[in-house]
């Protein structure tokens, strides 16, 4: 259990960092390089731990599916981070395990329980409220409209629920594969194939601005998101030795957005939208719902 609280803080900091990260950066090559430097550190702490191993032609495919599906969702994320309330990104974020059920019921014909049904159910409706709420506030009292912080959110939950999807194809046909392994090939591939767009946009004269700026802030909150989140996937396994898969995985994603939610309450003082309580305890349930169904 010590296992999965240390997961669960270690993920809130990375979530923390990200939000920081766009307190004070906001460029699309800034973004990119906090992204790069993040994957490297996590690349290197899963080869640490025994990650670095010659893999499978279909692993190392697989692995750089989601390599460069995971760059893309961390940008994304970071973006609907920078443009909505933290915790209502959070919330939305958090429903993403839609996306490989449908994979399962669709490429490998898994049973459609009713109790996957109601998750599904629950979270269009939390979808319906956030379109619904027409404002929400953030830290400097700006009104910000559901339309420009939910597509890209959307969008970013989807990619979210893709690389769930791969992680659970690779599960289906590369079985007994260790996922130190998977992940060591995965962030290693992301993290090359985010460095070679950085050379690309140095070469064109990209000045990076932001970065020269405030480099010892930047590089700090790069290192760091790295670490937590090789922290969190590392904590997340141990705590998956003594606990199961569909107890361990949705608590996490609730303790986390509760957490999350309280934080952007209290300390951000972003708004919350006045379905907010009703959304979270939607939210919560059809997490819970779609892991058990």
């Amino acid at each position: 259990m010590l296992y999965f609280f240390l997961s669960s803080l270690s993920f809130t900091i990375r979530t923390l960092i990200n939000k920081e990260y766009t307190r004070r950066f906001s460029s699309k090559d800034s973004n990119l390089l906090f992204n790069a430097i993040g994957l490297t550190v996590t690349a290197v702490i899963c080869a640490l731990i025994g990650g670095c191993e010659k893999p499978s032609a279909l692993l190392l495919l697989l692995s750089a599916a989601f390599g460069i599906c995971f760059i893309a969702t961390v940008y994304f994320l970071i973006v609907s981070y920078s443009r909505g309330p933290l915790g209502l990104v959070q919330l939305v974020y958090g429903m993403s395990s839609v996306i490989p059920i449908c994979i399962g019921l669709f490429l490998f014909n898994e049973p459609m329980s009713w109790l996957k049904g109601l998750g599904f159910v629950c979270v269009f409706f939390v979808l319906f409220l956030s379109w619904r709420d027409k404002e929400a506030k953030n830290s400097k009292s700006i009104y910000i409209p559901v339309k420009i912080w939910l597509p890209i959110t959307l969008l970013t939950t989807f990619l979210n629920g893709l690389l769930s999807g791969i992680q659970k194809i690779m599960v289906q046909v590369c079985p007994g594969t260790s996922t130190n392994v998977f992940n060591f090939w995965a962030f290693s591939i992301g993290a090359l194939f985010a460095w070679i767009i950085l050379l690309i946009m140095k070469l064109r004269g990209q000045p990076f601005t932001e970065v020269k700026k405030n480099p010892k802030t930047f590089n700090l909150l790069s290192l760091f998101c790295g670490i937590f989140a090789a922290g969190g996937n590392i904590l997340i396994m141990y705590a998956l030795l003594v606990l199961p898969a569909s107890v361990c995985s949705p608590s996490l994603s609730t303790l986390n957005t509760i957490i999350i939610y309280v934080i952007s309450l209290l300390y951000y003082k972003e708004g919350h939208s006045k379905y907010g309580f009703l959304m979270i305890g939607t939210g919560i349930v059809s997490i819970f719902l779609l892991a058990l169904g």
